[in-house]
Order: structure tokens, then C-alpha cells, then sequence
């Protein structure tokens, strides 16, 4: 595919119906602020952190518990990890609501390059409902590939990376930044398709995964 057609078809999706299907986030702060009252699907969402385990997961369990749950008039499909730095606790997981016999753990051989190779194929590949993934770095002519494919299947994809990359051009509906701020967790959203920039507080206590839960 040439990077010209990556660009108009990127331009067709953003001047497409401002409905968008969303996933609950489960914070009604945040449901309250972003478009549509959650999580834009069929589009990539960054989450920037300076350091993982600030509550940048516990943030997303509620949407992750939703997909994996059975539904009957539905095709089963799989919430990938891709390059996770670590292995969730089960029984963690499982105290969210989330279906663990719906998750999919993928760790890429050795290399960035690799790991985003594997972010396409998989949300290609149409067989996964959400992708949860660990980018080191990524350029603009990738990060449209991922949307595209996230646009034709319809997938929460969504990119952990580190706070540096903010700094970048990106096709991303959503890009947030996540930090600890006195007894809340500071939601700034820096990018929202069809929103605004602004600051959410969660202050509604949640469970942080701990290093009780993870496995190595």
C-alpha cells in the first residue's frame, strides 16, 4: 500500500458519521468527557505512562471484562496482549469480571520490529475483539497501518508507550497520558477525535495490580 493512499483513506475515516461504536469505560468521569461515552473502537488509542503499574491497567478492565465475556450471537474472539512487560495473576484478573479463557498472550521474538508486525497481523487477522500492546517506538507510516486495520475489523487497539512518544505525529483517535496525582489518577487527554483536550480525575477507587500480581 502506498503512503499516499494510507493518507487519503485516513482522511475518509475522519470526515465518516461522528457515530462510532465505544466500549464503557466503566469511570463515569471519563465516559462523561469522552465522545460517544467511552472507548473508540475500530481506531488506535495511546496510553503514555512513564513506568508501567500505575493503575494503566486497572483503567482498562472494565472495557477488557466486556469483550471477554460470551455472547451467544456473536463469533468467540480473543483479546490479545501482545509484549506485555509482565504476566498478569490470574485470580487478579479474574476479580474484574475479566473471561481469562478469552485472553491470548503473544510475545514477539526479539525486536520492536517484530512486535508491531505482530500488532498487524493480529488485528488483520480480524480474529480479536481488543489488542492490548507494548510499543517501544513506532512511526507515522506504521501507526496509520494499525489504524487502517483497526478501522476494517472494528478492533480496540490500544498502544501502551512511553511518555517521550507524545512528542510524535500519530493517527490516533485517542491519545492519553497517565499519571499519579494526589489520591487519583490523572487522566490528560492530549488528542480526542471528535473532543477536546482536557484533564479527568478518577477518583473512584480501584484495584492496582501489584507485583503480588504478576507472575514472571
Amino acid at each position: 500500500m502506498q503512503q499516499d493512499e494510507l493518507h487519503t483513506r485516513v482522511w475518509r475515516g475522519r470526515g465518516a458519521s461522528a457515530v462510532r461504536a465505544v466500549i464503557a469505560t466503566g469511570f463515569p468521569e471519563l465516559d462523561r468527557y469522552l465522545p460517544g461515552g467511552g472507548w473508540p473502537t475500530g481506531a488506535i488509542i495511546e496510553v503514555f505512562v512513564d513506568g508501567y503499574g500505575i493503575g494503566e491497567l486497572a483503567l482498562l478492565m472494565p472495557a477488557v471484562a466486556s469483550l471477554t465475556q460470551a455472547d451467544p450471537l456473536k463469533p468467540k474472539k480473543w483479546v490479545a496482549w501482545i509484549a506485555p512487560p509482565f504476566v498478569p495473576y490470574a485470580p487478579a484478573l479474574q476479580q474484574y469480571g475479566v473471561n481469562i479463557d478469552r485472553l491470548l498472550m503473544i510475545h514477539p521474538t526479539t525486536g520492536n520490529k517484530n512486535c508491531l508486525w505482530a500488532i498487524e497481523q493480529v488485528v488483520r487477522s480480524g480474529s480479536s475483539a481488543g489488542v492490548l500492546a507494548w510499543v517501544a517506538a513506532a512511526d507515522d507510516v506504521i501507526l496509520r497501518r494499525l489504524q487502517l486495520a483497526a478501522e476494517d475489523q472494528g478492533c480496540w487497539t490500544l498502544l501502551f508507550r512511553p511518555q517521550s512518544a507524545r512528542l510524535q505525529r500519530s493517527p490516533a483517535a485517542l491519545r492519553i497520558l497517565l499519571s499519579q496525582h494526589a489520591a487519583a489518577t490523572r487522566i490528560q487527554v492530549l488528542k480526542c477525535r471528535g473532543g477536546r483536550p482536557g484533564v479527568v480525575d478518577i477518583t473512584q477507587p480501584f484495584h492496582r495490580f501489584g507485583p503480588a500480581e504478576v507472575s514472571p
